[in-house]
């Protein structure tokens, strides 16, 4: 099990529900990265166009990328807590195996 905060911008965040539009886009291009096996994208995420504002600090995005690391190829991943929330928060979380 592994999480992070995909998306974490404490600067930005909104008293309801309603995701920024770019805090979807990211949290999407993220897992779809990680849907691929594309890790080396995911470790760059930076050069993704949201990034500095889905991230403008990694120290809450970095710990996705330590169970990345460790998946064997054999393994598969599946995801929980999956939703936005606050307007730029992204809990999501993984499970591999």
């Amino acid at each position: 099990i592994g999480s992070g905060n995909i998306v974490h911008n404490l600067g930005m965040i909104q008293w309801s529900e309603k995701a920024y539009d770019w805090t979807i886009e990211f949290d999407e291009k993220i897992k779809s990265l990680i849907d691929a096996g594309d890790f080396n994208a995911v470790v760059h995420y930076e050069k993704i166009n949201s990034a500095k504002l889905a991230v403008p600090t990694n120290e809450h995005f970095l710990p996705l990328l330590y169970p990345l690391a460790l998946k064997q190829v054999n393994e598969t991943i599946s995801y929980f807590n999956d939703r936005t929330s606050m307007g730029s928060l992204s809990m999501r979380s993984l499970k591999i195996g």
